[in-house]
């Protein structure tokens, strides 16, 4: 009975420090890894220092990306997706989370300023979101490979080169500011409408492939238009990202 005892002491040690385990890497879990390094590039966790980036090197959830000019970033997440950042561009890794499946996942990016080249892993269905945001817009992905560019200004522009990219703009539309009323004037009193429901389409703009959208620095997006391939030389970093992809 004792040795019973004894061994029941063991495994539950065991189990218990395994469980602990887990609760301390679960928050440290890579939300991916950096397989492509040209130029200097630095991640900096909530709150640390930045730290400079090297093929192999982890990049976890919380992480502001950030490049020097005439530098390109690769970071292959853990659902297989890839991330890119050009030159003089800064990215906050908001969210990185992965499920069993490509369905379950979570990922959240924040562009700050520059330009971004997503290639997501496909996804059929289920609890799956994958999302790049900029000051005025949040590009919500539904197809597999767009880009991202975020101006000084805030403006935007992105382009959808394969699949489809929902592109809502920042700022949601509110009923008009009356203004106040004049010194020595009697407030007329006048129905207000209630609250009216804001209709998706009335803020989301649905881009498909070779198709683009521009959000203005206040926020207002355009309608999606076609675009064309750049011709050689004319775009080095489409050129670059889309031979990138061909090879994976």
């Amino acid at each position: 009975m004792i040795m019973r005892a004894r061994i029941l002491s063991v495994v539950l040690a065991g189990v218990t420090l395994a469980l602990a385990a887990v609760a301390v890497a679960a928050p440290n879990a890579p939300a991916g890894t950096v397989t492509f390094l040209a130029g200097d590039a630095t991640r900096t966790a909530p709150g640390g220092q930045a730290e400079r980036l090297a093929v192999g090197k982890p990049v976890l959830q919380g992480d502001v990306l950030e490049t020097e000019k005439r530098t390109r970033l690769e970071v292959k997440l853990g659902d297989g997706s890839v991330l890119r950042l050009g030159p003089s561009s800064k990215v906050e890794v908001a969210a990185a989370a992965f499920g069993k499946t490509v369905e379950d996942r979570n990922v959240s990016a924040k562009l700050l300023v520059g330009k971004v080249w997503a290639n997501v892993a496909k996804a059929v269905g289920g609890e799956q979101r994958f999302e790049v945001k900029t000051e005025n817009a949040v590009a919500g992905v539904r197809g597999t490979t767009f880009r991202v560019d975020a101006a000084t200004d805030k403006s935007v522009v992105v382009k959808v080169y394969s699949g489809t990219v929902a592109v809502a703009s920042g700022s949601i539309p509110r009923p008009e500011h009356q203004g106040a009323v004049p010194a020595g004037t009697k407030p007329q009193r006048t129905q207000i409408a209630g609250p009216q429901q804001v209709t998706r389409e009335q803020w989301e703009k649905i881009v498909t492939n070779m198709m683009e959208v521009r959000v203005s620095s206040d926020g207002t997006p355009s309608e999606p238009e076609k675009f064309a391939l750049a011709t050689p030389g004319e775009d080095e970093w489409e050129e670059w990202n889309r031979d990138r992809d061909q090879a994976r």
